[in-house]
């Protein structure tokens, strides 16, 4: 079959001014036209527009085009849109080449357009050159597996599994603690409705409110909770994914369990609470808090004596201590993952950890909580006194460079609702707050900074320098540079840290075994910010909530919503269809050396019966690992071939 000759259109886009302000678009655009195979150039003001569009359709179908070029912005924003532009002409999609002008010409070089312009020609000319020798690529299709598994048991987590689970898809809802309901179980009322973080978390009505038996997400049909379960390893590829799950013992039967608590008022052994962030004390074998979900006790195995006298007591023999653990595998469709945030733990920053008095606002949040350890009433951990005065110290372990850069969205409206909520009970209490920016961008949080204004909290715009304790009086004594004026210090009962959100523990690990991308704040990267804000880079894979990054309730449970509508996007069909710009192998040269099975980050690749390597076209993401692997050449990656590789390298190289 005798290969049809290329006849190239290239597209020059003008971007408004942000490609046409540094570069001579219509002298690159007369460029082009000299170009071999070009039978067509043209600018616009923008190609990404619908005009823009038809007039790409229009000129592939007035000049017989079959390859063409578009010179625009960075292909992350919109090389799908253009190939879908020019699948609608009739030309197949990856006869399509991309240049971007804008992010690596323009806005490089934007004080040297002479230099500019040169640059984005040879661009052009390397990605004409390059087009020329590209080729029709297909699809593939697979059927997808009518089931999706949710990674973590926070307020997103809830609420795309039991929005999945309405949909009709089997969930299966993974949780790594005894307890689902993640931090917002922790926080009592909530901003900015203040109703409490534990009916938020469950998606209860007033009857759930009332009886949390029956939360939804324990009794839907279609949803089933895993507890003390972490993902030890996954495999497959979009709606065909097998996750291997481990299951650590409970000890405890959650069929048999009634809550009675007589196994945990004959259990010797006291320990800090954790629920209670040490406020409180639990046993060894302990109901993770008063509304758990399950309401199930369960055995702490690193504290417990196995002295038996639980299992003698229990009514129901629901206890076994020799539980061991177990795993179970699942084939889901789709994955969502959903673990949440940690509060930061600022170990030797402003005494914390040196004196009981420096706590931060989560420890707060316990005390102000009606249902935890103090009752609502705030207390100093020391002497268990009320304070008079209370300092909360903004921005602990967020902007700053040698912790975390980034700010972490809502520490003003924690620190905020908790000082109005202390003033509300106890009006004659003293509170400053040291900010180095209030931010409420959140809707209806800017009345917690008036009210707190209006209650009398004394703001100061500066730095803590230090903290310490006077050994006499017991008070605390912090020296404070404001941003204007003199170093000034203040003396208070409680100091209250507002510290920054970092990633859950054991997201990089995770991260690991989904083969999922971390920002440089280690959590977890989107796949487009404004395009794809809750896809990932593994197909089928999704994210939402604070694993994302730091967000407050109302924002989690809308990137729920929107995961709840990608995968039923993904699933509702039936079946997946993605393109073949993947991996390929000549089994003539193949020497079934197993390199690319190896080294293959998405177990792609197997062995034929007869020694030679496959690539499983699905499953292949095309990262190309495997081409630079392989030691007989046998193996190349469509739409990025040898030849047209050098075509472009070649096309750079010249001189315009």
């Amino acid at each position: 079959m005798v290969k049809e000759e290329p006849r190239i259109g290239v597209f020059v886009c003008h971007c408004g001014l942000n490609i046409a302000k540094t570069v001579n678009v219509k002298e690159v655009r007369d460029y082009a036209a000299k170009l071999p195979y070009v039978v067509y150039a043209s600018d616009q003001e923008f190609t990404c527009s619908e005009a823009g569009q038809k007039t790409i359709k229009d000129a592939i179908k007035e000049h017989k085009l079959n390859r063409v070029v578009v010179a625009s912005c960075s292909p992350k924003l919109h090389e799908l849109t253009f190939r879908r532009c020019v699948a609608e002409a009739g030309l197949n999609p990856f006869l399509f080449e991309m240049v971007n002008i804008r992010e690596h010409v323009s806005w490089a070089h934007m004080h040297e357009p002479e230099k500019a312009t040169e640059k984005a020609k040879h661009l052009v000319r390397a990605a004409v050159e390059r087009a020329a020798l590209l080729e029709e690529i297909g699809t593939v299709s697979a059927s997808v597996i009518p089931s999706v598994l949710v990674i973590g048991g926070g307020v997103a987590g809830i609420e795309a599994a039991i929005g999945l689970a309405d949909y009709g898809f089997d969930v299966y809802l993974v949780e790594r603690s005894p307890t689902l309901g993640g931090k917002a179980f922790q926080l009592g009322k909530v901003f900015p409705t203040e109703d409490c973080g534990v009916c938020t978390a469950p998606r209860n009505s007033e009857l759930h409110r009332k009886c949390l038996y029956k939360a939804p997400i324990l009794t839907h049909p279609k949803i089933k909770v895993y507890t003390l379960a972490t993902i030890k390893s996954l495999e497959g590829y979009v709606g065909n994914f097998k996750a291997t799950i481990s299951l650590q013992p409970r000890y405890v039967n959650p069929q048999l369990c009634i809550g009675c608590g007589k196994c945990a008022e004959v259990c010797p052994v006291e320990v800090p609470n954790e629920y209670d962030v040490g406020l409180s004390k639990r046993k060894a074998i302990y109901l993770p808090s008063t509304q758990a979900l399950p309401p199930v006790y369960t055995v702490d195995m690193a504290n417990c004596t196995k002295c038996g006298k639980c299992v003698e007591v229990c009514p129901t023999k629901a206890i076994n201590l020799d539980e061991q653990p177990s795993e179970v595998t699942l084939d889901v469709g789709a994955i969502v993952v959903a673990v949440g945030f940690e509060e930061y733990e600022p170990k030797g920053l402003y005494g914390f950890g040196e004196y009981s008095d420096v706590i931060t606002q989560l420890k707060l949040s316990r005390m102000l909580d009606s249902s935890g350890p103090t009752k609502g009433e705030v207390v100093k951990p020391s002497n268990q006194r009320k304070p008079k005065k209370i300092v909360m110290v903004q921005c602990v372990g967020s902007r700053d460079k040698s912790t975390h850069i980034y700010c972490s969205k809502i520490c003003c409206a924690i620190a905020l609702k908790n000082a109005r909520s202390i003033l509300q009970k106890n009006p004659d209490t003293e509170i400053t707050i040291c900010y180095k920016d209030i931010r409420l961008a959140g809707k209806d949080y800017e009345h917690y900074y008036v009210d707190c204004q209006n209650m009398g909290v004394n703001f100061i715009n500066g730095d803590v320098l230090e903290v310490k304790e006077d050994t006499e009086t017991k008070m605390l004594k912090l020296k404070v540079k404001p941003k204007y004026g003199e170093e000034v210090e203040l003396e208070a009962d409680l100091v209250v840290l507002t510290c920054a959100l970092i990633p859950a523990k054991g997201m990089e690990e995770l991260a690991r075994t989904l083969n999922l991308s971390l920002s440089p704040d280690g959590f977890f990267m989107e796949l487009h910010p404004k395009l794809a804000p809750v896809d990932t880079n593994v197909d089928g894979i999704y994210i939402c909530g604070a694993c994302h990054g730091p967000k407050d309730i109302h924002e989690s449970i809308n990137q729920a919503k929107a995961v709840v509508s990608r995968v039923a996007t993904l699933l509702a069909p039936g079946k997946v269809e993605v393109d073949l710009a993947k991996s390929i192998i000549n089994e003539d040269l193949c020497i079934g050396c197993g390199n690319c099975v190896a080294k293959c980050p998405y177990k792609a690749i197997e062995f034929t019966p007869y020694g030679t390597a496959r690539v499983i076209e699905i499953a292949c993401k095309g990262c190309g690992v495997c081409v630079v692997e392989c030691p007989a050449r046998a193996i190349q990656l469509r739409h990025y071939k040898d030849d047209q590789i050098f075509a472009t390298v070649s096309g750079v190289l010249k001189e315009v």
